[in-house]
């Protein structure tokens, strides 16, 4: 359903905004309006089809495309034999559709819709009999995270220099985890059952409209123009529980931080311009303004890119962008499972605003080689980190009081080398890269490693056609650890003295020797997969034999760890 996908990571255009990092592209193909094409795919961990097709034959066509994973349900077995009493798994599926109808020669509409979702889960049984008591336990986690989105485009040509579009989209995200567990006791007939039920769950709901033009004066102008406005509604976070034990006692209470609703409108201009033969540059401004509890927001965005041709092999580039983010990103450091939450600016918590550098060198190196070095530097202002010690889950107060302010810096260099032509092609990747933090209350002050600061990152692709028939590659992947906090030692914390001079303790507290001073194991696998094509009269067979993760690499999801 893809026909093709950009990833722009500096040198932003002025019609993307709302964040500071990298912005991915992605254009659904429209559907053939002349006949019905088909293809699928059915593995051993993942099946996958697409349809495509007219509705009404040179007017309107569709498109729909899905797939899903299901090796937690063919791996059940093996891990139940393996692990007594326990089961988990993981599975992701996603659908997008799309339709569009011609209603004339200057006017088309489209229609798309994409669902998918992630989620891991694990359950636990232990039933045992002791003096006569039979106990039965079972214990149910879930972590899941997943978006719907859907658009109305309407695209109309004005004349042959000018067209725009129309469009209206709507999308959610939600985040939720979930914790059950059920007990139960039986002696000489007699039953006693206690339940407890946890869900956390966060989100956000966006409407939004945007009018977007396309105009071409003449052969050395683009120019691209719009303006749009989003209506955000925030979950920041709903906390539920529910508790029924043996002493009659029943909870069923829902609290947490009530929705934040917000306006967001912004506007943007860009000239993609060919100053001479040698020398092309984009240049544009990006204004946004985000309405929220009374408060009102601003800002101006100057972005511009150039690229100069120093001969037909050789090329320079070199970018400035600055970058607005209205939603920040909460990230839990410790070494459990990723629990990332979106949530808004208000009166307290400014917006985040980045400033990017890059330039590039990009070479020929001879006949279907291709060789790339680009260097970046972006700093962060008004950044958020949780505080020392605080839960974000099962908590009254506000998450304003929770987190800290701060800053950050992003750096680094990318190489790229990179073969196009031949019956081998494919290309080897590093990049060197720093992601820091600094917070006054947070380690002392001093900069840490963020948690996705990952300093080695290595991709290697090769793919080889052996005959019309036949081919075959593999993929690489070497990525360093997450830096997370772990606790080095662990001691009784001490609430009180009663009146006979004892202390009273309550609880341990773990000692962190600095902010993300861990790095977890580093991630890496080899991928091998050989295709075998076969002409059919009704189509192309290709039968796929892949092996993943080669060499049976244990990478790490997360970690759970015990004191000596």
């Amino acid at each position: 359903a893809i026909q093709n996908v950009s990833l722009i990571k500096g040198g932003f255009p002025a019609r993307y905004g709302g964040r500071l990092s990298s912005v991915i592209d992605i254009r659904m193909k429209e559907g053939s309006n002349k006949e019905f094409h088909g293809e699928g795919s059915f593995g051993l961990i993942a099946s996958k089809f697409t349809l495509e097709g007219p509705l009404k034959k040179d007017k309107s066509s569709f498109i729909v495309s899905a797939r899903r994973t299901y090796i937690d349900i063919l791996a059940q077995p093996f891990i139940r034999a393996a692990s007594d009493g326990i089961s988990s798994g993981y599975y992701f599926y996603d659908v997008n559709a799309k339709v569009n109808y011609v209603f004339s020669d200057t006017d088309r509409v489209f229609f798309s819709v994409y669902t998918g979702k992630d989620k891991a889960y694990s359950k636990m049984k232990d039933n045992y009999t002791d003096n006569g008591t039979t106990y039965e336990n079972i214990d149910k986690f879930a972590l899941s995270w997943g978006n719907i989105t859907a658009a109305l485009r309407w695209n109309h040509i004005i004349n042959p220099k000018l067209f725009g579009n129309l469009t209206a989209t709507y999308s959610r995200y939600r985040f939720q985890i979930s914790e059950n567990s059920d007990s139960k006791q039986t002696n000489n007939g007699y039953i006693t059952q206690n339940k407890y039920e946890f869900t956390y769950f966060s989100g956000i709901n966006d409407i939004s409209t945007k009018l977007d033009f396309d105009f071409h004066p003449n052969p050395n102008h683009n120019i691209l123009f719009g303006i749009n406005e989003t209506y955000h509604i925030f979950s920041p976070g709903i906390n539920v529980f529910k508790v029924s034990d043996a002493s009659s006692t029943n909870i069923d209470t829902s609290f947490g931080n009530s929705n934040i609703y917000a306006n967001e409108i912004f506007g943007f201009i860009e000239d993609d311009i060919r100053i001479t033969d040698r020398l092309k540059a984009n240049i544009g401004v990006h204004l946004c303004g985000f309405y929220v509890k009374e408060n009102f927001y601003k800002s101006i965005q100057p972005r511009i890119s150039a690229r100069y041709l120093i001969n037909e092999k050789l090329s320079i580039k070199a970018a400035f962008s600055q970058m607005n983010q209205n939603l920040h990103l909460l990230t839990n450091s410790g070494i459990g499972l990723p629990t990332d939450l979106w949530l808004p600016v208000t009166n307290n918590i400014k917006p985040q605003i980045s400033y990017q550098y890059a330039a590039g060198v990009f070479y020929d190196i001879f006949k279907g080689y291709e060789f790339s070095i680009e260097g970046f530097y972006k700093t962060m202002s008004n950044l958020i980190e949780y505080k020392e010690g605080v839960d974000f889950f099962g908590s009254f107060e506000s998450w304003e009081n929770k987190v800290e302010v701060g800053k950050g810096w992003s750096y680094g260099s990318e190489f790229l080398i990179k073969k196009t032509k031949g019956k081998t092609t494919g290309w080897i990747g590093y990049t060197l890269a720093w992601s820091q933090r600094q917070f006054d209350n947070l380690n002392f002050g001093e900069k840490f490693p963020y948690r996705y600061d990952r300093r080695h990152d290595i991709v290697v692709v090769i793919t080889h056609k052996l005959n019309e028939k036949i081919d075959f590659g593999l993929t690489w992947v070497f990525g360093t650890g997450n830096a997370v906090s772990l606790g080095i030692e662990k001691y009784p914390s001490v609430s009180n003295i009663n009146e006979y001079q004892y202390y009273e303790y309550h609880s341990e507290i773990e000692y962190y020797d600095g902010r993300n001073g861990f790095r977890m194991p580093a991630y890496h696998r080899l991928d091998i997969g050989i295709n075998i094509h076969k002409t059919k009269k009704w189509g192309v067979r290709t039968w796929s034999i892949g092996i993943y993760n080669v060499y049976n690499r244990k990478n790490p999801f997360y970690i759970h760890y015990s004191y000596d």
